[in-house]
């Protein structure tokens, strides 16, 4: 593959070292650009190169001249900027730490509010959402998102299944409001309307940076090397590194990517390298913005020694500053690759030729050559012993399996590949593979078989698709042997013929036979399923009067089961009641944590805040005491040396309960969510609010009679 390289139209130094991640670029000023990072633990850098940087908190460094240090009292975990103040074009910076979140004007040196986050911070996007008319700050934690205004104050909130990596805002359904689109660390990217997710896309790692292209296309990029295009929520394509990617932009005509290690690719839009920049140190950040003030956005790449190189803007139809490849230059790719389209040609010749010769010399059976009715045959079968799916390939004659190459999402623990290649004395016709889906999702498995005779040296390759359903970890069991007394349970009541039920149970499930209804006048179904992971019942019940039971100890699997049903019936509301009293009594314990926790670091701030200004009162008294008693003196750098070990105590002993009071808030999120997704359209937007409030309130028996009806 021939790849060319772009030269950069500017490069600068910062003469800092960068925190890879927090970068951002904002107008303070409201007309020239500044770059924003965190330079170290709780230190960020603003470079200046138009002037305008009034000093303020920022001071002027030393190591450069245009360059501000922003000392803060705590760590910064990320950075944002932009316009948040109404009828103010410039842009507020705003700061993340590990439990609050500041919005600082630079250009006035004022603060615009100061919040608690008690949920965590992960990242921070400025951004038009929803119904809202202003731009929110909308703020990404360890299993919640929120909206902020310019006041400070909460407007939105919901909870997502894990740790929010990534987030950014377009209108994905087209109807004339921004949408958030969520990349979590539970391998999804969800959109959220208003208070509800309309659509979760499954992935194969946690989503690490998402990009919006255009109206109908965003880029994603996992924590396993993955990128790729979606486009009206189906995948395009997509490539896999040994790399993670840091950023990804589109600029011009391509998609950019650039990769931790400070490689930079230009990727058509079919995912091919155009051309590609390596950095002298790995890499910061990337950001399109206009930084040298011409009217066209560069990309500004940054990397973690402070090197900033920044690269125009790469036209297919070239232009100025595009390095475009020559015509000649094009038509000798294009011979490159009918001369390898042609040995690969040759080559398949050569084996024809040595089949046909084998088959002059051996009739009966030939060395290589096979029955020109040779076909490859796919069946996936539970196996109840070993708690997993058996994925069997096989011939139709009595020709042998040498190999198999199995492609799959999310199945192997080792990567997406698994080979299965039997020692040539236990070579059969059919081949056994074993999967185990962790989630419950539909996997596309392919297939690439080698098959030929056991004496052959060539094989023909055969290449299939199997489609596993979403819940294919479950196989069906007699409906006749008895129920375990299982109190864990969900009702609810739709209007829908039994039919439309197997249809949605044999498109879902993975079964040996298809469900049929002979009878037209029948208007029950009682069906039950066993779980493969953990020999757990699955009971579904359809009664003649609409109302269907879902019995099973599981309440992710519930939501998972009524959010698939939903969307296959096309309900666009359904309240639900629910019964789950491990999750009760979980929310119970959970709160009583966060509670109790909360108590404590309120205790452990007062005590840390009377020691510190006990500590400042001593500081000066031990100065003093050295001019007329050294004794004195020593004593209380004693009292001072004792004070600040008692202060780092605390500071460790706030640390373990933050990290507690993070640990119980995300496991309470998760049932909410459950307990949400138990619910389709306004109830479980319902749920949402009402579960906000109780938690704000406090008040445990609330949350557990949401969880049970939906509402309080």
């Amino acid at each position: 593959m021939q790849v060319s390289s772009v030269q950069p139209v500017f490069k600068l130094e910062l003469n800092h070292k960068v925190t890879p991640g927090i970068v951002t670029i904002a107008k303070y000023d409201g007309t020239h650009y500044c770059l924003t990072a965190s330079a170290g633990y709780d230190k960020i850098i603003i470079h200046h190169p138009h002037g305008g940087m009034s000093v303020g908190r920022a001071q002027r460094s030393q190591a450069h001249g245009e360059v501000s240090e922003l000392n803060l009292s705590q760590a910064v975990i990320a950075l944002e900027a932009g316009p948040i103040k109404p009828d103010c074009a410039r842009d507020m910076l705003l700061i993340g730490s590990p439990t609050q979140i500041l919005a600082y004007d630079v250009h006035n040196n004022s603060d615009i509010f100061y919040k608690e986050a008690p949920d965590g911070i992960n990242v921070i996007i400025a951004a038009h959402f929803s119904k809202y008319s202003d731009m929110l700050v909308m703020v990404g934690g360890n299993s919640s998102v929120c909206g902020i205004n310019s006041e400070g104050e909460e407007v939105f909130w919901n909870v997502v299944s894990g740790k929010v990596f990534s987030m950014i805002t377009f209108d994905f359904d087209k109807d004339g409001k921004n949408e958030l689109l969520i990349g979590c660390e539970d391998s999804y990217i969800k959109v959220l309307k208003d208070d509800h997710f309309i659509m979760e896309i499954a992935e194969t790692g946690p989503v690490s940076c998402l990009s919006y292209i255009n109206e109908v296309r965003f880029a994603y990029g996992l924590a396993n090397g993955t990128i790729g295009i979606y486009e009206d929520g189906i995948r395009l394509w997509r490539v896999k590194s040994k790399q993670n990617a840091r950023n990804l932009q589109w600029s011009g005509d391509n998609l950019v990517c650039c990769w931790a290690n400070g490689r930079i690719d230009w990727r058509d839009c079919t995912g091919r390298v155009l051309r590609r920049v390596q950095l002298r140190s790995d890499a910061a950040a990337m950001i399109l913005a206009d930084y040298r003030t011409v009217g066209i956005p560069d990309l500004v790449c940054v990397s973690t020694r402070g090197e900033v190189l920044g690269f125009p803007p790469i036209q297919d139809n070239g232009g100025p500053n595009t390095k475009k490849i020559a015509p000649s230059e094009e038509d000798r790719l294009a011979v490159t690759e009918l001369l390898n389209k042609k040995q690969a040609l040759m080559i398949e010749l050569q084996h024809y030729e040595g089949n046909a010769a084998n088959t002059s010399l051996d009739i009966d059976r030939p060395d290589s050559a096979m029955p020109t009715n040779t076909r490859l045959q796919v069946a996936v079968a539970a196996d109840t012993e070993e708690g997993r799916l058996q994925l069997a390939v096989s011939t139709n004659n009595d020709t042998i399996v040498r190999m198999a190459l199995v492609l799959a999402e999310g199945i192997f623990d080792s990567g997406e590949t698994l080979a299965r290649h039997p020692h040539p004395a236990q070579l059969r016709s059919v081949l056994y593979i074993p999967l185990k889906p962790p989630r419950d999702v539909p996997v596309d498995v392919h297939i690439k078989a080698l098959v030929g005779y056991p004496e052959s040296e060539r094989f023909h390759i055969f290449e299939l698709t199997k489609q596993l359903p979403r819940f294919s970890m479950y196989t069906l069991v007699s409906s006749s042997i008895a129920k375990s007394k299982v109190v864990n349970y969900v009702t609810f009541r739709i209007t829908e013929r039994v039919q439309r039920i197997c249809i949605w149970i044999n498109q879902n499930f993975l079964l040996d036979e298809e469900i049929e209804i002979n009878n037209e006048e029948t208007k029950e179904l009682h069906i039950s399923f066993m779980c493969l992971r953990d020999t757990s019942r699955l009971d579904l019940d359809f009664c003649p009067d609409g109302q269907v039971k879902i019995t099973t100890h599981d309440i992710r699997l519930a939501g998972d089961l009524i959010q698939s049903l939903a969307v296959f019936l096309n309900l666009s509301d359904l309240q639900s009641i629910a019964q789950f009293p491990e999750a009760e009594d979980k929310i119970r314990v959970e709160m009583n944590v966060v509670s109790e926790v909360g108590d404590t670091r309120y205790r452990l701030a007062a005590e840390t805040a009377e020691k510190a200004q006990l500590l400042t009162a001593l500081l000066p008294a031990a100065q003093d005491a050295a001019s007329y008693d050294l004794k004195e003196m020593l004593q209380r750098y004693k009292d001072v040396i004792l004070l600040n070990e008692e202060l780092l105590a605390g500071c460790h002993v706030r640390r373990a309960t933050q990290e507690q009071t993070l640990t119980s808030l995300k496991n309470l999120h998760t049932i909410l969510q459950q307990a949400a997704r138990l619910r389709v359209g306004k109830y479980s937007k319902m749920v949402v609010n009402a579960c906000r409030k109780a938690v704000s309130d406090n008040n445990t028996e609330a949350l557990v009679k949401i969880l049970q009806a939906g509402d309080t």
